[in-house]
């Protein structure tokens, strides 16, 4: 865009705050801007589904022949030869050898030129049906012939995109309890056409999200549906086999997949929309969209069965114009439905806070909640928004059509069961909101004690990093913790200093560690020191400064080929200023595990901070011995001198170094001793306090249901 129109996006953005005041005027210039800057996502998304959805002329193709499949691709097909082909072609071009598949088309006496283009594809088996039997029959006599475990209905009038295939196996693979698994269907114009459906007590049908944008945060999470379309379909085929197919009560076609995803689910089997499978859908093209004529009339017809069939199950259906759509899609999540804030989504190997809260949801998950979680800053960090997004975990960002957050947790407001806030700060920003709703149970999580580690930065550095002087920070922290339900601290230090201040209803849950469960290198395979940490704190910074302008040359006096790496994240120039032969900086590695193995002894000169350092945790998990300070060993009542070197001043911590360091007796016993103390932390450990807490706040919660 030009400046012509950047100043007219500018001009209408001063007509709103004039009209609605200064916060819809920021969200709305900053959204305006984002276009304008940095280009329409949604645009470009469009574009290159614009690019997938053309049509090619037929011609040959091959396909790789498998002797065992581990999924057969069922395609009935009635004529549109162009776009039986485009569909085989896209199925050539965009899934890989890493799942055998075969591909079975039936060909339910077509009258155009199918039998030739077919004829020109070599490694598919086609059946052909010699009166036209309908896309159940057809299907049914597909599945007859299936050989694989996994029964995938394909439509022909779609072209699938990359990753398909994968999406839908691996959800299967990876949940036990799957009896079918849908896709995301979009289309030709890069609109959305499904996202999951949605069966009303009516018995009617809603596609959820249509010619929406597929891009938008409550189409891209792992999620129970009431069905998914047979467009594209997994299924397990021992279970297709018990139903006998699809039921032949709902010939020719329509709600034969719905009563199909009914059937499994009736019998204890889940169906769930995946929505990285996803595929270019040219809707109506073999049976058309209007409801009165030709087959599409069916659809209507067969309502009403399916309404007979399935009427006590659709008693507990939502009401389409009492409900919603926001409810409705979300029926079948499990409850409590848990709303989870925090100031970015948590990437847990950067940081401990973001380990410990990634934890906590994986636990809230595994005790038969459904956590929403909210980002502060609204951005959909990768790879760790979509891991969430296939745990089943819906994670709000915003999005050019969705730039505030806050409307779109009005939307799901009146169905949550429990509201966990992390910080102070984000307390302050989302509590009123919530508190809209009186009966909704409010979990603050101090993550840790900001006043607390403020008073002793400014102990030591005569500054903090913070707007907020520590007292101010204590009266902040102190009210939300008496307005909340219940607040969350990570030590039993923290918790008795709150006691001591008047605040009851607190929990501890402390960072969750789990155990290094290779084969870990005994002690001469070893060498050099080790830290870690995120460098966007100031605690960090602090200590390894500390660490190599104090410390280290005490030790290197005595072995001054003693090497120092220094792990983490966001690293400050002032932190790589400290690299150099002995002093090793690598910024953010995915990998650590490398650097636990073979360093001797792991050091953590913290002089700073509040609550439970995850650093430690971190290295007792891999056995690795620590030394480290009394503010360092805080909160995890590690016994001094056999859990962890415990000291304090520079001297002292230099000479201890270079004496684990060189005892291997010494060193052994407190490595083997690492591994017990850790497994205080683990996660099956802290779960039984976790379903506690979230049970006795549940009690006093009355959401929508």
């Amino acid at each position: 865009m030009g400046m012509k129109q950047t100043l007219q996006a500018l001009s209408n953005a001063w007509r709103v705050f004039e009209t609605e005041g200064l916060k819809s005027f920021l969200t709305r210039t900053r959204l305006k801007l984002r276009k304008i800057l940095k280009g329409d996502r949604t645009n470009a998304f469009r574009a290159e589904i614009a690019r997938y959805a053309k049509l090619a002329p037929p011609g040959p193709l091959d396909f790789k022949t498998v002797s065992q499949p581990e999924v057969s691709i069922i395609i009935p097909v009635h004529n549109q030869s162009s776009y039986t082909y485009n569909c085989l072609k896209s199925l050539h071009q965009r899934t890989t050898d890493k799942i055998p598949f075969e591909i079975i088309v039936i060909d339910d006496a077509s009258t155009d030129d199918t039998t030739e283009v077919l004829q020109a594809i070599a490694g598919i088996r086609v059946l052909r049906n010699t009166t036209n039997l309908g896309f159940i029959q057809s299907c049914n006599r597909g599945i007859e012939e299936a050989r694989a475990d996994w029964v995938c209905f394909l439509n022909n009038d779609t072209q699938i995109l990359p990753g398909w295939l994968e999406a839908l196996v691996q959800t299967m693979r990876s949940h036990s309890n799957i009896g079918a698994v849908g896709s995301k269907l979009i289309y030709a114009d890069g609109r959305l056409q499904e996202a999951g459906g949605i069966i009303w007590q009516d018995a009617t049908g809603c596609n959820y999200g249509r010619l929406n944008s597929p891009q938008e945060p409550q189409y891209n999470y792992l999620r129970p549906v009431d069905y998914c379309s047979a467009a594209s379909l997994l299924v397990r085929a021992d279970l297709l086999a018990d139903l006998g197919g699809f039921s032949t009560d709902f010939l020719p076609a329509y709600y034969e997949d719905t009563d199909l995803c009914f059937a499994l689910r009736d019998r204890g089997y889940d169906v769930l929309y995946q929505p990285q499978s996803q595929l270019i859908h040219y809707e109506g093209v073999t049976c058309g969209i209007d409801e009165t004529s030709g087959v599409k009339q069916h659809q209507t017809i067969n309502r009403d069965k399916f309404q007979h069939k399935w009427q006590t199950a659709l008693q507990h259906h939502c009401h389409s114009q009492r409900d919603g759509a926001v409810l409705g899609a979300r029926r079948l999540c499990a409850r409590p439905i848990i709303l989870v804030i925090d100031s970015y989504v948590p990437a847990y190997d950067r940081e401990s806070g973001s380990c410990r809260l990634f934890h906590i949801l994986k636990l809230l998950l595994e005790l038969g909640c459904t956590p929403i979680f909210l980002p502060n800053n609204g951005l959909p960090a990768e790879p760790y928004t979509s891991e969430l997004q296939q745990m089943g975990i819906e994670v709000l960002y915003t999005t050019p059509n969705q730039p505030d957050l806050q409307l779109q947790l009005r939307d799901r407001l009146p169905m949550l069961d429990l509201a966990w806030v992390c910080r102070p700060q984000l307390c302050e920003k989302y509590f009123d909101l919530l508190r809209s709703r009186p009966d909704l149970p409010a979990i603050y999580d101090t993550i840790d004690l900001h006043f607390l580690r403020m008073q002793r930065q400014e102990d030591y550095m005569k500054s903090n990093d913070g707007d907020l002087s520590w007292q101010q920070m204590k009266e902040l922290e102190l009210g939300y913790a008496r307005a909340a339900d219940a607040t969350v601290v990570v030590t039993d230090v923290e918790q008795k200093l709150l006691a001591e201040l008047g605040i009851d209803r607190v929990r501890v849950v402390p960072n969750i560690h789990i155990s290094y469960a290779g084969t870990l290198p005994e002690f001469d395979a070893r060498s050099g020191l080790l830290f870690i940490g995120g460098y966007n704190h100031q605690p960090n910074v602090d200590a390894v400064v500390w660490l190599c302008q104090e410390i280290m040359p005490l030790v290197w006096a005595e072995d001054p080929e003693m090497t120092v790496t220094l792990l983490g994240s966001n690293p400050p120039d002032g932190v790589r200023e400290l690299g150099g032969d002995r002093v090793i900086v690598t910024g953010y590695l995915a990998d650590v595990d490398p650097y636990f193995l073979q360093a001797r002894l792991f050091v953590a000169p913290l002089r700073f901070g509040a609550g439970m350092k995850g650093k430690i945790g971190h290295s007792l998990s891999y056995g690795l011995p620590v030394v480290t300070t009394s503010i360092g060993s805080e909160g995890m009542g590690l016994v001094a001198g056999t859990d962890a070197i415990v000291c304090d001043e520079p001297g002292v911590f230099a000479k201890e170094v270079l004496s684990l360091y060189g005892d291997r007796d010494r060193w052994t016993k407190m490595s083997a001793q690492s591994l017990r103390t850790i497994q205080r932390f683990g996660p099956e450990g802290l779960k039984g306090s976790l379903q506690s807490l979230v049970s006795e706040l549940q009690s006093i919660s009355t959401p929508v249901r």
